[in-house]
C-alpha cells in the first residue's frame, strides 16, 4: 500500500470531522464545499502522490478499496487537475510533497408510514370526509408504504508530507473538498457529474494554482 493510504480508522476518523453541507441545490448537479488550511502558501510545494485505489464507505459492513474502472476515474480527475494547477505527480514516492486521500461513501436510508385511509388524500381539507354521508366513519386496514433515499459523497484530503511525522503526530490537511447530493440512476451517471463537480472544485480554489502564482 502507498504511504499516503491511511488506514481505515484514520479515514473515518477524518471524515467525521468533516463539515457537511446540506444538499439543497435543485440542478441535479452536486454539492461542492471546498476549505483550505489556514496561512498555507501553496507554491511552497510541488509534487504530489495519490493512491491507486479509491476507499469506498456504505457498500459493506466494512470499508473496502476498490480500482474498478469508475474508482480510477475519480482517482484520475484528482490528478489531471492538479497537474493543470502546476504540480508534479511522482507516484510511490516517499519524498513527495503533496498526498491525496480520496473518499467515496453511499448511504441509502429506508422509510415506512402506515396509512389508516387507503387513499392520502381522503384527509386532505375541503375533500369529502365519511360523515359527509351521515353517521358513518369507516375503517380501512392500514397499509404500509415504503421508499428508499440514496445519497453519495466524494471527500478529498491534500495533506502535507512535508511536515513531521512520527508516533502520535497527525498529517496536516491543507485543502479538502466535499462532493455530495442525491444519488442518481447509475453509478456511471454519478461518476459522470462527480467528474465535472471536482473541475469545480479547483475552480473555486485558485489559491491551488502554482502556474497563476508564478506568472
Amino acid at each position: 500500500m502507498k504511504k499516503i493510504i491511511f488506514i481505515s480508522a484514520l479515514a473515518l476518523l477524518a471524515i467525521a470531522c468533516h463539515k457537511e453541507p446540506y444538499p439543497q441545490d435543485s440542478d441535479n448537479e452536486y454539492l461542492v464545499y471546498t476549505s483550505p488550511a489556514k496561512d498555507v502558501d501553496f507554491t511552497d510545494y510541488t509534487t504530489f502522490d495519490i493512491p491507486d485505489s479509491l476507499l469506498i464507505i456504505g457498500q459493506g459492513e466494512k470499508p473496502m478499496y476498490s480500482q474498478s474502472d469508475n474508482a480510477l476515474a475519480l482517482i484520475q480527475a484528482y490528478r489531471t487537475n492538479m497537474e493543470k494547477m502546476g504540480y508534479i505527480y511522482t507516484p510511490s514516492n516517499p519524498d513527495a510533497d503533496l498526498g491525496i486521500q480520496l473518499t467515496y461513501m453511499i448511504k441509502t436510508e429506508r422509510y415506512v408510514q402506515y396509512y389508516g385511509d387507503p387513499y392520502w388524500w381522503l384527509d386532505y381539507p375541503g375533500y369529502w370526509s365519511p360523515g359527509y354521508w351521515g353517521d358513518w366513519y369507516g375503517y380501512y386496514y392500514p397499509y404500509r408504504m415504503t421508499y428508499t433515499f440514496s445519497t453519495n459523497a466524494l471527500v478529498a484530503d491534500i495533506v502535507d508530507l512535508t511536515s513531521e511525522q512520527g508516533s502520535g503526530k497527525n498529517l496536516k490537511i491543507v485543502w479538502s473538498s466535499y462532493i455530495g447530493g442525491p444519488a442518481g440512476p447509475s453509478v456511471s451517471y454519478d461518476v459522470q457529474r462527480m467528474n465535472a463537480s471536482i473541475d469545480q472544485a479547483f475552480a473555486q480554489s485558485p489559491y491551488l494554482n502554482k502556474n497563476a502564482a508564478q506568472k
